[in-house]
């Protein structure tokens, strides 16, 4: 795919848009009469035509076809986001990411923070996170599709805690993997068909307060373990496969009528969302190398890591991208050891990855306010560099362009 630089100078930009209305203008865009006000409907629809052409000439039209799948840090409503809110309102924390998230399909984030009324808070405890029904509102107004709950902080509040948190995220039509009742319903991976692509997206974490906070025949979150995600992957790709493969009879639904095809276990998309490494550590540990290749072996395409609260780098596995850390994103720290963080962006065609979009995110807040914002210039140039030089010790390049980092396919 091609790309144009979205750093072009200003008078540049002003010259190459007066160039195109101009042109426009001889080609026939309609003038109104000076006896008549042109509406501003057909004053907008005129300017949408213009704006549509441009972005063509620009090389930046759309491609109806791709699926941009936004996957963000990890997140959680107290410390410095609590003052945000009580200061400036619920919203202030996310304002500035309210047009990042709109232009992507779907938008996943980690929840690592029970969701639970307040009477049933804990304030004697440093570490136990706790976050109201109303601070949901965050989630609803950026859209968010799914969380992931497959961390060390979703058990908080013991299992009636995690029910509190699963039914106010239902009551938002907001999905959840990671956790649950039991050990099958952690596992069960959230599904997404459309545009031709299917997807699959799981959650676990190998970092957990006690054995007793990982699901088994009670209520938990998912443990990662490696050589058991493979089995469940192995018996999966059995059953997707038989059942493309399979009788006449399996593919019909109860009427009897022919069902919509179902895709094979090779034409779907797995996205692993990981809870683990070493707390403020820019580095994956070789532990977490070895779970990784043997997990891309198995055929996830994208392992999606938190926990560390600061950025690592990527790592290329076979056709498999390991981002070994996102960072935060809506997470009320204030130490000293903090960085800015990543938002990383698939784009997904026909169930393939074409190009990966890494977005770098404001993540210093020692001394300011909670209010989360892409970096932009130098500030964002100098962020990636520092991600570009973590991934390159793992064998993978990232092209810095617009305020953006990329990742080509091979």
């Amino acid at each position: 795919m091609r790309f144009v630089r979205k750093d072009l100078g200003s008078s540049a930009r002003a010259l190459l848009y007066f160039t195109i209305l101009i042109a426009f203008s001889c080609a026939g865009v309609p003038e109104h009469s000076s006896g008549s006000e042109k509406s501003p409907v057909a004053q907008t629809s005129i300017v949408d035509k213009i704006e549509n052409q441009i972005e063509k000439l620009l090389g930046k039209e759309e491609d109806p076809e791709v699926v941009k799948v936004l996957l963000g840090g990890d997140v959680m409503f107290n410390w410095g986001i609590r003052d945000t809110i009580k200061a400036k309102g619920e919203l202030a924390p996310v304002k500035g990411l309210k047009d990042l998230f709109a232009g992507a399909d779907l938008k996943i984030l980690n929840l690592e923070t029970p969701v639970v009324s307040e009477k049933n808070w804990d304030t004697g405890k440093a570490y136990v996170f706790q976050a109201k029904e109303a601070d949901l509102e965050t989630m609803s107004f950026l859209g968010v599709d799914l969380v992931s709950l497959g961390n060390n902080h979703a058990m908080d509040h013991g299992p009636e805690g995690l029910e509190e948190t699963l039914k106010f995220l239902s009551d938002r039509k907001i999905s959840y993997i990671g956790a649950g009742k039991n050990l099958e319903s952690a596992f069960k991976p959230w599904t997404w068909e459309g545009k031709d692509t299917n997807l699959r997206i799981y959650s676990a974490t190998n970092v957990a307060e006690g054995r007793s906070h990982y699901a088994s025949t009670s209520p938990g979150v998912m443990p990662l373990d490696a050589d058991q995600w493979v089995k469940k992957f192995q018996m999966e790709n059995q059953i997707l496969n038989s059942v493309k493969n399979g009788p006449k009879f399996l593919k019909k639904g109860l009427n009897g009528k022919k069902s919509k095809a179902l895709p094979s276990s090779q034409n779907q998309f797995r996205i692993l969302s990981l809870h683990w490494g070493v707390e403020y550590s820019p580095f994956p540990t070789l532990d977490q190398r070895k779970i990784a290749k043997t997990i891309a072996d198995s055929g996830v395409n994208i392992i999606i890591g938190h926990h560390p609260h600061i950025p690592q780098g990527i790592e290329r596995i076979g056709n498999s991208l390991i981002f070994y850390s996102l960072g935060n994103l809506i997470f009320g720290s204030r130490n000293a050891y903090l960085n800015h963080n990543i938002i990383v962006i698939l784009h997904i065609k026909k169930s393939k990855l074409i190009q990966v979009e890494l977005v770098p995110i404001f993540g210093k807040f020692q001394n300011e306010d909670h209010l989360v914002r892409p970096l932009e210039g130098k500030e964002a140039e100098n962020f990636l560099n520092e991600i570009a030089v973590l991934s390159q010790d793992l064998g993978t390049k990232i092209r810095i362009e617009g305020n953006r980092g990329w990742i080509d396919p091979d």
